[in-house]
């Protein structure tokens, strides 16, 4: 069970960042919100995310799907919308046998019989292994470059020295599990 926290924000220390930003790689969708500190000064319930569009563009949601795709060679490809409908492509093709292909992955952190080790490896959809560690970061990586483009093209002047990140964990995570979400952070 999920226990409230309620947030003394007179009393919190001060900061030099412009901006927070908090990525959410969910058990089913992810995505990413955050508050210029400015705003948040004016109006703390003013928070900003992301449109995520579905590759046919009919579907405009606040989250896209958590999947990732990588190459034969292990090299990422895509995550998200953008994933889901690359797979589909080289499914009808018959051509995804050797490619990576990830879907709802964060639970094999909570879910395991094994003890917790940077070695972890998480099974694709249909089998084949990776590194556990390395789709993570690669999720992440993939999230926090799409917060940074975001920024760029409002011209906000933000760099990225001047935002503060949180990266959400659920609450009935173990430390190892929470341990190794920070380790796959910060490989990004």
């Amino acid at each position: 069970m999920l226990e409230a926290q309620t947030w003394d924000t007179e009393n919190m220390p001060s900061t030099d960042k412009l901006l927070v930003a908090a990525i959410d790689l969910g058990s089913t969708y992810s995505g990413f919100a955050f508050s210029y500190k400015h705003e948040y000064e004016n109006d703390p319930l003013k928070i900003r995310s992301n449109n995520w569009t579905s590759g046919s563009g009919g579907l405009l949601t606040l989250k896209t799907p958590t999947c990732v795709l990588f190459s034969k060679d292990k090299v990422f490809d895509s995550f998200g919308y953008e994933a889901e409908d690359k797979y589909s492509e080289l499914s009808e093709e018959e051509e995804q046998q050797e490619w990576y292909y990830f879907k709802r992955f964060r639970m094999s952190l909570f879910n395991r019989e094994e003890p917790l080790s940077k070695a972890l490896k998480i099974k694709s959809i249909d089998g084949k292994e990776m590194v556990a560690l390395d789709v993570f970061s690669a999720a992440i990586k993939f999230l926090k470059s799409h917060l940074l483009h975001s920024l760029e093209r409002e011209d906000a002047g933000i760099r990225e020295a001047d935002i503060g990140w949180v990266l959400t964990v659920p609450a009935i995570w173990d430390d190892p599990a929470r341990q190794f979400m920070r380790e796959a952070a910060v490989r990004v």
